[in-house]
């Protein structure tokens, strides 16, 4: 922690008030007015939502155990003169996979098992891409995949499937009859049997399928009403779906625009926000009364305090930035500068600062040694309700919350790993 020394603090208290007391006071409420003027950036987004495909692709999944499956008959194919019982099959849908996409689409592929009894038949695909409703006003990004989407789309049977069709035709091929036939005869009867299942078969299939669950997937991610929304985009890797979110805040961008953060498991969601849209957060949080704004003479926070605060951040050593001003009788302006450090408890996101110090002040010297001293420049600020756990999902009808269960800080950025909750209903809104 920064030592003051004898000297140092002699050497303070004996600066001159270069213009006297006016002069002072006019340049602190100038530098006061600079910092509340400054313009909003809008060319980067400053936040990030990282969502994993994979667990998207698990929830939807699980909802779809709802559904009922179907019965349908199989044809009976002629094989060496004989024609082939089948037996009763059924079909259900088996899975939904999230997919990776072009920018603002979102891809899936729908799964529709075959079987009989407890044998696996084949596994009939269908791969749609759509364009997910991005509503600004709401902060909301909503997707979804109806029986429509995908009334036109072509289904197909992948080679693998089509060899597991094959090895069940041929187990269905009775002990006597497989002296008259071979495994290349089986062939030819699983083409005519595909483009059965996949033509005249199919909108038979289709239609009994999302008859029985309608919409077939829909979630909505909700932000939080106190975020200053300009943009929404939203892409896709490999891994993960990511939601950037453009605030109008004066703040810059995140450094590294796509991809996670290390630090957080790959199978958990993250929220990356930029250090400096982190202290524009807490900046509104002062001037909405969540946080203190006004601070006393000895550093301590109270509605009325001669001291205004706020904070930005800066890239580089010691990165927080805490400004203190006060317009009125002593006339001062300090600047803090530390390396913030951070830790979730319970709800609650606690960023601290150990290494303060004193990096440009102006007017009276005993305010400025009195505010260093009295701990504004060390102060542990706390967010009680953090980005994160303000953010809020709907999963086929069911709210989700998210809470923060760990915290990163890097040179420009924090990095939230969270996890999602169903919310009780006395809770939603």
């Amino acid at each position: 922690m920064t030592q003051v020394t004898p000297l140092l603090l002699a050497a303070l208290l004996s600066l001159p008030l270069a213009g006297g007391c006016a002069s002072a006071c006019k340049r602190v409420a100038a530098d006061r007015q600079e910092f509340l003027a400054r313009p909003v950036q809008t060319s980067a987004p400053q936040m990030a939502l990282v969502l994993p495909l994979a667990a998207l692709s698990q929830e939807m999944t699980r909802k779809l155990a709802r559904a009922r499956p179907m019965s349908l008959n199989l044809p009976r194919p002629g094989i060496a003169g004989f024609d082939l019982d089948l037996g009763a099959a059924s079909a259900r849908l088996t899975s939904i996979t999230v997919l990776p996409a072009a920018d603002d689409h979102l891809g899936f592929r729908v799964a529709v098992g075959l079987g009989s009894g407890n044998q696996a038949i084949a596994t009939i695909e269908l791969e749609a891409e759509v364009r997910p409703q991005l509503d600004l006003s709401r902060g909301a990004v909503t997707v979804s995949l109806s029986p429509r989407d995908i009334a036109s789309l072509r289904p197909r049977l992948p080679p693998a499937e089509e060899r597991r069709l094959g090895d069940f035709l041929w187990s269905k091929v009775p002990g006597l009859a497989r002296q008259l036939v071979d495994r290349g005869t089986i062939d030819g009867v699983v083409r005519q049997l595909s483009r059965d299942l996949l033509g005249p078969m199919w909108p038979k299939i289709r239609d009994s399928l999302l008859a029985e669950v309608g919409t077939l997937t829909e979630f909505t991610i909700d932000l939080p009403d106190e975020l200053p929304i300009a943009g929404l985009a939203l892409r896709s890797s490999p891994a993960d779906l990511e939601l950037a979110v453009t605030l109008a805040l004066p703040a810059s961008g995140l450094a590294r625009a796509r991809g996670r953060s290390p630090g957080t498991p790959a199978g958990l969601p993250q929220v990356r926000i930029s250090g400096a849209a982190v202290a524009e957060l807490a900046n509104a949080a002062m001037r909405g009364g969540s946080l203190p704004e006004r601070y006393t003479r000895e550093g301590s926070p109270s509605p009325s305090g001669e001291f205004e605060a706020g904070v930005t951040w800066v890239s580089g050593a010691r990165p927080l930035k805490v400004h203190v001003w006060s317009t009125e009788g002593d006339c001062t302006y300090v600047r803090f500068g530390g390396t913030p450090s951070a830790a979730v408890r319970g709800e609650q996101l606690r960023f601290a600062v150990d290494d303060g110090a004193l990096e440009r002040s102006m007017g009276s010297a005993k305010v400025r040694m009195a505010l260093w001293l009295g701990g504004v420049g060390r102060r542990t600020f706390e967010v009680s309700e953090s980005a994160a756990s303000s953010l809020r999902f709907e999963l086929f009808g069911a709210p989700m919350r998210a809470r923060a269960t760990s915290v990163q800080i890097g040179a420009d950025e924090v990095a939230l790993g969270i996890v999602l909750t169903e919310e009780p209903a006395a809770r939603r809104r």
